[in-house]
């Protein structure tokens, strides 16, 4: 152990000799004299701290010892060395005024050894047991509590005010190692200084903090419901006014102590996790944590944590969604996205991963991935004998700014042997607005080297006609959010037209994705898009599934070059293997059709496929082959949904072969040999018919539909149970209550209750099955009536949606949840008699236990 110094302050030579021999005598003591209080300051300047005590006598020349105390207590450096006065023993006063003085101890002479051993080990080990008591609880730079002793006192707090509410607020500054790195660690340590003053003059004594390390700091505060950003804006700003400093960020969290009996520390955590989630958003400055949040948070580490090893054993696969033209529905390319396969949490959709391998980099991996893939299956599949004109995919911000981009790019079309065009790039139109010298620059390298460039989500972002002019592209694609909702209102058509029309004038072609119906199909048809892809045509895929679409579609363009153009007449299909009678066919009909000839049941398939509604009507004789008339009926049945072709069928006069095609859904049936007069009147008759019975539908549609849910009504629910079978029975009959709308419409406004209804008649119908009757009883309130569903399967299907509801994602904007009455149908007494039964089962609910689901009982 190395030897405490003791400083002597004695002008009496005879006393230092003796205090000397005293203290040297304990081998563990060295000695340094002084023979005045200014010498003795001299000593303390070349050896400040290291001295561990000091021996003062008071009368002295020069400078006494109540001067000397006076000095040295006034300086921090020197203020806390503890000192012992040395006395006469009558010199009471003197030892009164030395203790005033800041004197810790006085020993009288003439001196004990024992005596001044033992009060000299007691200060020296009480001074360096403060020391290290003070280094555990107070932050040596900032003064602040350190992590530890905070986390003592928070629970020191809560521990004695358990009738109180509190929270706990962390904050840590973004990229404090750059200031470290940029402005020098002394800049560093003053502004963590300056933000410990802030927590010194903003908290007080309101609340309890400390710096848990680095520039992370925490403090408890009494529960507040509204925290206002600018409360953390106007301290940002202090503390960049006091440091000196510009532009430093501070993101703050906040945990709302809800069970203080979990460790502090983890208290902290939480409110680091909401810290964590808002790192990188410029204008957010505090974040509150929810387990929502824990859970986002801890899939994103994990998510983290494991992608690496993940591409490496091929976890990531890309899926291939289809491009038509819309001309002739004809397939004309592929858009590549990504699919990963984790073997913990099953298929991960892109928004789950993407975002995140964007902020930390992964993202330009991935993209390569992606982009090798698509060239290979390129190569693969001309290989085969397929041709498909290109496949698109995404190219990244990070990407861009790769200054190695156009070398990897060619390198690879190269490398499978294909010319750059067939290889479309996708730039989303928000990466161009953000440095649009950069991208335009690189893109047009691009373009030069032969690589065709699609703007992605055009519509989404906010770029000017300007920038649109000056940004390099060939396609325009049109955001999917955009085409749902231009289509969805009439009001709004013309900007669709519009856009059209501006990318004619600029020469390029327009992309429309995520088409999911026939009346968006159309529109975009007749404002000219060119091509379109979406769920009405198909989902994104595998590549082996994808292929094999592929292979349909090269045997149908085969079939599709013989077929005859579009023309102003509707068509006519006629299908018989007899060419004299096909003839016949046309004759009879020329005047009013175009009659396209089919000699077997493929070209039949194709011609349906590619000319659909457009088609009046078709004959078919039933023993056409390959396939067979039976089997195109069939078709045709299940294709009703889509569009609605009578079929004439012909054949021999044989009852049971009619019946068949009657029960199939033929609209008629003539016997060969007919006349072609007949024929004809049958024909136009089934077609008119046919357009009567549509109207007809669309009518009923109407009166039997909700207008806002788009479910069934009361009107349309009493009609569909009059279909009810005694098989069906039991039924259980579900009556649902959209809990609270009331509050929804008070507080958020209707059109958020009207949302709120729409949302929950369609999570209803998601929970619901194909053969259930679904629909809106009035205001809140939906039914769902379900067959052969017996008592306790029925109980526990309405407490698994009320579940499900819990934690449905559409309402975590607008907090709904739902009650329900159950009630068992035996199809015997009057549906009214069983709605009144549910009803008196959801009362029960709504006065008990919200949010249930309970069974009506005798």
């Amino acid at each position: 152990m190395p030897k405490k110094k003791i400083l002597i302050v004695e002008d009496n030579a005879m006393n230092r000799m003796i205090l000397s021999g005293i203290l040297t005598s304990a081998l563990i003591y060295e000695v340094a004299e002084a023979s005045n209080g200014q010498e003795a300051l001299e000593v303390l300047k070349q050896y400040g701290e290291e001295i561990s005590l000091i021996l003062l006598d008071i009368i002295m020349p020069v400078m006494d010892g109540h001067t000397f105390l006076s000095v040295i207590k006034a300086n921090p450096a020197y203020s806390s060395i503890p000192v012992i006065v040395t006395t006469q023993s009558d010199g009471e006063k003197s030892e009164v005024a030395a203790l005033s003085c800041g004197a810790n101890d006085f020993v009288s002479k003439p001196y004990r050894p024992e005596v001044i051993l033992h009060r000299i080990a007691n200060i020296i080990n009480f001074r360096e047991t403060a020391a290290i008591v003070n280094m555990l609880q107070y932050d040596r730079l900032t003064g602040l509590y350190t992590k530890e002793f905070f986390y003592q006192k928070v629970r020191e707090v809560l521990d004695h005010n358990p009738d109180k509410s509190y929270d706990i607020l962390c904050s840590d500054i973004e990229n404090f190692k750059l200031v470290n790195d940029i402005f020098g660690i002394p800049a560093g340590d003053n502004l963590l200084c300056q933000v410990a003053n802030m927590y010194i003059t903003d908290v007080g004594d309101r609340g309890i903090y400390g710096r848990l390390n680095a520039d992370k700091f925490a403090c408890l505060l009494e529960h507040q419901t509204d925290y206002r950003e600018q409360w953390f804006v106007e301290a940002e700003n202090k503390i960049n006014t006091l440091s000196g400093t510009k532009n430093i960020v501070l993101k703050w969290g906040i945990y709302y102590i809800e069970d203080g009996a979990i460790k502090v520390e983890q208290m902290c955590d939480r409110a680091f996790l909401a810290v964590r989630s808002i790192k990188g958003q410029y204008g957010k400055h505090f974040a509150v944590y929810d387990d929502k949040l824990r859970k986002k948070l801890l899939l994103e580490q994990a998510i983290t944590d494991s992608m690496e090893d993940a591409l490496e054993q091929g976890q990531f696969e890309v899926y291939l969604q289809p491009k038509y033209r819309i001309e002739d529905n004809t397939l004309s390319g592929a858009e590549a996205l990504i699919r990963w396969k984790h073997p913990e949490f099953g298929m991960q959709a892109p928004g789950q991963f993407i975002p995140l391998f964007e902020k930390n980099g992964f993202i330009t991996k991935l993209d390569q991935f992606v982009w090798d893939r698509a060239c290979a299956m390129l190569q693969e599949w001309d290989q085969k004998g397929h041709h498909l004109p290109s496949i698109s995919a995404n190219v990244s911000r990070a990407d861009i700014y790769n200054v190695e981009l156009a070398e990897i790019l060619t390198t690879l079309v190269k490398k499978y042997g294909l010319k750059p065009s067939r290889l479309h790039l996708e730039i989303t139109e928000s990466a161009y607005t953000e440095d649009p010298d950069q991208i335009i620059d690189t893109v047009s390298g691009l373009r030069d080297l032969g690589f065709i460039v699609e703007m992605d989500d055009f519509g989404s972002g906010y770029s000017s006609l300007n920038m649109l002019n000056q940004m390099p592209m060939d396609i325009l694609k049109l955001d999917m959010k955009f085409i749902q909702i231009e289509t969805a209102k009439p009001v709004h058509q013309g900007i669709l037209r519009f856009i059209m029309g501006l990318a004619r004038s600029m020469c390029l072609s327009v992309i429309a994705e995520g088409v999911e119906t026939k009346e968006q199909l159309e529109r975009l048809r007749q404002y000219g898009c060119d091509y379109v892809q979406g769920y009405y045509f198909a989902k994104p895929m595998p590549c082996d599934e994808f292929e094999a679409l592929m292979c349909q579609s090269d045997k149908q363009s085969e079939i599709q070059e013989e077929l005859p153009l579009l023309e102003e007449k509707g068509f006519l299909v006629v299908a018989d293997e007899v060419a004299s009678y096909r003839n016949k066919v046309r004759e009879t009909f020329s005047d009013k059709y175009t009659v396209l000839e089919a000699a077997d049941g493929e070209t039949v398939l194709t011609m349906l496929t590619r000319y659909g509604n457009r088609i009046a009507a078709t004959i078919l004789n039933l023993s056409i082959k390959n396939p067979d008339g039976f089997t195109i009926l069939g078709a045709l049945q299940n294709s009703k949904v889509v569009w609605d072709i009578p079929v004439i069928a012909t054949g021999p006069a044989d009852e049971e072969l009619e019946g068949r095609a009657m029960e199939l859904g033929a609209a008629d049936y003539t016997a060969k040999p007919h006349l072609q007069s007949s024929l004809r009147k049958r024909t136009l008759h089934a077609v008119e018919l046919t357009l009567f019975r549509m109207k007809e539908f669309d009518l009923k549609k109407e009166a039997y539909m909700d207008y806002m849910t788009g479910l069934l009504n009361r009107r349309g629910l009493m009609t569909a149970i009059e279909t009810f079978r005694e098989g069906d029975a039991p039924c259980a009959v579900y009556l649902f209550d959209l809990d609270d709308l009331k509050r929804i419409n008070d507080t958020l406004g209707h059109g958020k209750g009207d949302e709120a209804l729409c949302q929950f008649g369609d999570f209803l119908n998601a929970h619901a099955r194909e053969t259930d009757v679904l629909a809106r009883y009035g205001g809140d309130e939906f039914v769902i009536i379900m067959k052969c569903m017996k008592t306790e399967a029925a109980l526990k299907k309405g407490e698994d949606i009320c579940q499900a509801m819990k934690k449905e994602r559409a309402f975590q904007r607008i907090p709904a949840a739902c009650s329900v009455g159950v009630a068992i149908w035996d199809l015997k007494e009057p549906i009214q008699a069983v709605l009144e039964k549910a009803d008196q089962a959801l009362y029960q609910v709504k006065t008990g236990n919200k949010g249930g689901c309970r069974l009506w009982r005798k």
